[in-house]
């Protein structure tokens, strides 16, 4: 039970928690009454938590240490531990987690929405907090007072969607088939071209092809044209933090290989590491064009190995530098860039060649989703028809237009009676034929 009490302007709401009094300040008897009322009815049905007095950044450091580190990826956690840095704790780690209201807490993400956001070294300026990072801080608050429901610190969880922006994925802009095409022809860069082909032709994400080695790639049949050459994605090439790798310690097995590196003092690391789901882990059929562009490229490097000997650092990459040292996907991405603006190409991202390849797979296949997820190494059938719904809604209205003609024998304008001038025209502005029998009945014979 609890108890009210009076001293001095404030009243308190007074009760035992483990043989221990608590003391509970408010303004007004009324506060007062309704967190007494609240306390004692928690306390009969067995789900009252007392305020905890600990500090939102205190929490967030112990949730981190007990939560993150067991279950986050690296990047989940070098991208969370920052918007905890540069965000929250500046803002709010100082409020007691017993002062931390729903009220507050939306308070907070509409003032984000103003806030600049962190400038990252070599970037330019960023302008303000984006809405995407806006959602993951709300996403990242919501699981961790999730757990502090768990574990007993608060009754219950503050954090809404009531003042965050949705995560709109805008759509990414892609070439059609013949501008990619010319893409292709235009490019004198080896490296490039194997990149922007394994993209198109494989479906492969940037991480997966610069994480390719030739151990995983089999030519085939060389003599007749490569029949079928394949390839097998199981790594990925990944840029991750050196604090990252040596706090999750339990991450470590997927990491497959660690890349030395050239600065002494350097806070990263270049790491081959294992993908995300086992779905990206396929086996891809390779087209001939592609198989044999790759083959040029395995050709070149053995050129360069034997000239450079030992100098040459053999990791077995598919896409290396001069030296043998792998390539990042931020450089693929530069040269790229300078592709398109070189040749005055429509501007896109690199990751969009992977859209293109998917787009293309769905029409071809007729809308086989399976089959183009075993390319596409999407965990579910599911994410493909929610990101290319609009190519599967193009094969449906092809089937709809199918069937008015095969059920129906026609289509549905030609079963309504042309009883009007409107209604004439619209038919023979559908159908030439039609037109030309109708100036043929029109025109007056000279008698």
């Amino acid at each position: 039970m609890a108890a009210i009490t009076k001293k001095g302007k404030s009243f308190y709401v007074v009760y035992v928690v483990d043989g221990k009094q608590k003391w509970e300040p408010y303004k007004t008897a009324a506060e007062a009454d309704a967190r007494k009322l609240e306390i004692e009815y928690k306390q009969n049905t067995g789900t009252f938590v007392p305020p905890n007095p600990m500090m939102l950044e205190e929490f967030l450091a112990e949730y981190v240490g007990v939560y993150g580190i067991t279950k986050w990826s690296h990047s989940t956690y070098n991208s969370n531990t920052g918007l905890i840095r540069n965000y929250i704790n500046p803002l709010i780690g100082q409020l007691k987690l017993k002062e931390i209201t729903t009220k507050k807490m939306d308070s907070f993400f509409t003032k984000l929405k103003s806030q600049p956001a962190v400038q990252q070294k070599g970037r330019s300026e960023p302008g303000l907090v984006s809405d995407r990072n806006i959602y993951d801080i709300n996403l990242l608050l919501s699981n961790a007072f999730d757990k502090a429901v768990d574990w007993e610190y608060v009754g219950k969880n503050p954090i809404t969607r009531n003042a965050c922006p949705d995560r709109e994925d805008n759509p990414r802009d892609i070439w059609d088939p013949e501008t990619a095409k010319s893409a292709l022809a235009l490019c004198n860069d080896l490296i490039l071209l194997v990149c922007m082909h394994l993209a198109i032709a494989c479906s492969m994400r940037i991480g997966e092809i610069t994480g390719l080695r030739w151990q995983f790639i089999s030519f085939g049949d060389v003599e007749n044209n490569f029949e079928d050459a394949v390839l097998q994605i199981d790594a990925q090439l990944q840029r991750i933090s050196k604090k990252a790798f040596d706090t999750l310690q339990r991450k470590q097995n997927q990491i497959k290989l660690v890349f030395p590196s050239i600065k002494e003092n350097a806070k990263t690391m270049l790491v081959l590491k294992t993908l995300k789901t086992k779905s990206s882990e396929r086996v891809l059929w390779i087209p001939p064009t592609t198989a044999s562009i790759l083959w040029k490229l395995k050709k070149q490097q053995e050129e360069l190995k034997s000239v450079l000997g030992d100098e040459y650092q053999d990791y077995d990459m598919v896409i290396a530098q001069s030296n043998g040292r792998p390539i990042e996907g931020g450089n693929i991405s530069e040269v790229f860039n300078e592709l398109i603006e070189l040749n005055e190409l429509p501007k896109v991202e690199f990751h969009s060649l992977r859209h293109l390849s998917t787009t293309v797979k769905l029409i071809i296949s007729k809308g086989d989703v399976k089959s183009v997820q075993g390319d596409t190494g999407h965990s579910q059938a599911k994410m493909v028809t929610d990101t290319y719904a609009h190519i599967l809604d193009q094969n449906r209205r092809t089937m709809a237009k199918k069937f008015e003609k095969s059920f129906y024998g026609g289509s549905s304008d030609e079963q309504v009676p042309a009883n009007s001038l409107e209604q004439v025209i619209s038919l023979c502005l559908k159908n030439p034929q039609a037109l030309e029998a109708l100036r043929s009945l029109l025109v007056v014979t000279p008698t």
